[in-house]
């Protein structure tokens, strides 16, 4: 943690904005206590990611076994990040949301898992985040402020260069309506979710720079999408909650034997998008179907580098299948996780989730002043 930069510090940051917008007539409303974006499950928009035909790269598409694991894996560093987003307060119907992002890489040696570090991006990094193009003056005098007080600002496209920033959640929407209060909220939650994607793609960048990588042919597994192409790094979507096959090939995917693996191919959504954007996928049932969890349970959808051959998807299926071993529990997610993305997860929790106090404490302040 970096001098000057405590979850406290950043919040009384915001205070002064607050406070400093209150003397220009500005009246944030507090609202009934903090509001956590990720237990009410808001989702944000999809986008771009709507359903569409995906393109096989191996034929005929089917089922592939790609043999019978041997304990070995070449996973040996692991990359994830986290998330804890809340709503503060809003102004009329713009709801003002901090977030608190943080993404690590793990490396493997023997059977210990210690943190890697490197120069830079920050590990931690804290956000206000506003409806800046919504057309509201107060919103856009309060991000002025919230810089003035020390926060930068950031792109959609950049990835974060200091352990506080303010954000737009509407750069790239064309009128967002002022008024539609669940919609500004939805793509707040959805602007946390990118610079934390963002974050994680920087410190895939750096790993692939390290001399302590390149002295070597080991590979990385990141938890989720990959944020860039890399030759050595899968992804590892442990959620598969809309199947990309339809008609015969849903039924295929869906009685898929613990092992196996489909064949490989390119997301329908992906294959809108350019050649350099789309990544090979394929999915690994890792275990059978768990109680309660239906057809779709301990499936897990990989995703490399476009050009990966069919022999190459079999070796990563059977090192991600030798992973299985310690099971990830008690997560829910088990059936579809590897251990080394649980263990990095656990350890960024707490990180994200340990600064409740200075966040009520702001909550009893807009209160006194009656806001």
């Amino acid at each position: 943690m970096l001098p000057g930069r405590t979850a406290r510090e950043f919040v009384d940051r915001i205070g002064q904005a607050l406070e400093r917008a209150g003397e220009r007539g500005v009246r944030p409303v507090a609202g009934a206590g903090l509001v956590d974006l990720e237990a009410e499950g808001i989702s944000p928009p999809v986008g771009e990611e709507a359903p569409g035909e995906a393109r096989h790269l191996e034929s005929p598409p089917g089922v592939r076994d790609p043999g019978e694991p041997d304990g070995r894996s070449r996973l040996r560093y692991f990359l994830d990040g986290v998330q804890s987003t809340r709503e503060i307060c809003r102004i009329g119907a713009a709801p003002v949301v901090a977030t608190t992002v943080a993404a690590a890489i793990a490396e493997r040696r023997g059977r210990r898992l210690s943190r890697m570090r490197f120069g830079s991006p920050p590990e931690l990094v804290r956000a206000v985040i506003l409806p800046v193009e919504a057309g509201d003056p107060r919103v856009e005098m309060l991000r002025d402020l919230l810089v003035e007080a020390g926060l930068a600002p950031l792109g959609y496209e950049e990835a974060p260069g200091s352990p506080w920033h303010v954000l737009s959640s509407t750069e790239h929407v064309p009128a967002p309506d002022p008024s539609d209060y669940p919609g500004l909220r939805a793509l707040a939650f959805g602007r946390a979710r990118t610079l934390r994607e963002r974050l994680e793609t920087e410190l895939l960048r750096r790993w692939e720079e390290d001399d302590r990588v390149l002295d070597n042919d080991d590979w990385l597994a990141a938890d989720g999408q990959l944020g860039r192409p890399s030759p050595r790094a899968v992804g590892l979507i442990k959620s598969v909650a809309r199947p990309e096959f339809g008609g015969a090939e849903a039924e295929l995917l869906l009685d898929l034997a613990p092992g196996m693996r489909t064949t490989s191919f390119i997301p329908g959504w992906q294959v809108r998008r350019t050649v350099t954007d789309q990544r090979a996928s394929w999915y690994v049932r890792c275990w059978p179907p768990q109680p309660g969890a239906g057809a779709l349970g301990s499936l897990m959808r990989v995703e490399a580098a476009r050009g990966t051959d069919p022999g190459m998807a079999d070796e990563i299926t059977r090192w991600i299948l030798a992973e299985r071993a310690p099971l990830a529990k008690p997560d829910p997610r088990w059936p579809a996780m590897i251990y080394p993305i649980h263990h990095v997860e656990k350890t960024l929790k707490p990180v994200v989730q340990g600064s409740e106090r200075a966040y009520l404490r702001l909550q009893r302040q807009l209160r006194r002043d009656g806001r």
